[in-house]
């Protein structure tokens, strides 16, 4: 096994708990294969971890494990079984979760949702190819799976019985999820709980579910007794199975969808009493993070300007490398320009089964802050 050494005092931040070695922090670089499991030391040759090998990217090795253990099928379904354990915690009765969280979970950057009998995954990591067969096992092992997807660097492997769309329920709301064509794994979990909080500010009201996606919002808006909802989508593929979700819920006469631009929608003049902004991740590398500011405080402007004086904005950041601060500042900023008083009412993270690990802040990539527009 080969042996990665650092630059001096390049070992603290991973010492501390942190999993990834970027690769100006190495003295040298081996020739490894990309996935290839190595072993990194200090300059003092402490050992920092045994992790696995990445060829391209800033981050040359992903830490597995602080100690030398054997890294095979076993090692993978331990931490499948301890992360499972943890969910069925937080949601007792319920087959929908997120359950593995990359890095959080110990199996870094490969993350898996399961939907209710089919559990979907995705990595961008080739370590994870030869080990497609034994994940897929482990997870079949546990009640009430019966098939497996895993989606390797684009590669679809596929084990026992996998359609291309599923029906399922999260927290009382029936959704139908694309696995084949779907976004990411096929729907969006790390919302869950703050489309639960949201539903009092919903009652009663106009919403709209800007980037709506297949209607999650929308449809909890509707089961929260919302007068009317509009949900926004570019994508033609997601508006339609938004529709089809909202008759699932019975919610067809309250929903209504449009294919369009938020901005455009924003732009037309009319008033709600909820606004809900869910955009993709605007800063996906840190160069983009200016960037990235000035098109939240433009959305946000926008959403404010849209809100019925008394009515509510719940708006969201999936960008990790824009701080919770940083967003908030650029919330105030949107107050200014838009010239509203705004309360804070609520700021939250992502659901508890996308657990934030304390020494690694890139796992808290999402705010959504519920605020009260005057």
């Amino acid at each position: 096994m080969k042996h990665l050494q650092l630059k001096p005092r390049e070992d603290r931040r991973l010492l501390r708990g942190h999993l990834w070695a970027y690769r100006n922090e190495f003295a040298q670089l081996p020739e490894a294969e990309d996935g290839e499991v190595v072993d990194v030391f200090g300059d003092s040759r402490r050992l920092v971890g045994r992790g696995f090998y990445q060829r391209e990217g800033g981050i040359a090795v992903r830490i597995l494990d602080r100690r030398q253990p054997t890294i095979d099928g076993k090692f993978l379904a331990g931490h499948l079984a301890r992360a499972r354990l943890f969910r069925e915690r937080l949601f007792p009765g319920q087959d929908v979760y997120r359950w593995v969280f990359g890095e959080t979970d110990g199996l870094p950057g490969f993350v898996a949702d399961r939907y209710g009998s089919v559990v979907a995954c995705a990595t961008p990591c080739a370590f994870y190819t030869p080990f497609a067969d034994d994940l897929a096992k482990a997870f079949l092992s546990h009640d009430g799976v019966e098939g497996v997807r895993v989606v390797i660097r684009g590669h679809v492997h596929t084990f026992g019985e996998v359609p291309d769309t599923i029906e399922c329920t999260v927290d009382g709301i029936r959704m139908g999820v694309d696995l084949s064509q779907g976004q990411k794994t096929g729907l969006f979990l790390d919302q869950r709980a703050n489309s639960l909080a949201a539903r009092p500010f919903m009652q009663g009201g106009r919403v709209l579910d800007g980037h709506c996606y297949v209607g999650q919002w929308s449809c909890h808006a509707a089961a929260a007794g919302a007068q009317q909802v509009l949900g926004v989508d570019t994508s033609e593929a997601a508006i339609e199975l938004a529709r089809a979700n909202a008759e699932r819920n019975g919610a067809a006469d309250v929903c209504g969808f449009e294919r369009a631009d938020v901005m455009e929608i924003l732009s037309r003049g009319d008033r709600y009493d909820c606004v809900l902004l869910d955009p993709p991740a605007f800063a996906k590398s840190r160069a983009q993070q200016r960037k990235a500011l000035s098109l939240y405080q433009s959305l946000n402007r926008a959403g404010m300007e849209a809100v019925e004086p008394g009515g509510i904005l719940v708006t969201s950041s999936c960008s990790h490398f824009v701080t919770r601060d940083a967003f908030l500042e650029t919330l105030k900023r949107a107050a200014n320009a838009a010239r509203r008083q705004v309360w804070i009412l609520d700021v939250r993270g992502a659901a508890p089964d996308h657990p934030v690990l304390m020494a690694m802040p890139e796992t808290d990539y999402l705010t959504c802050a519920t605020l009260r527009v005057l």
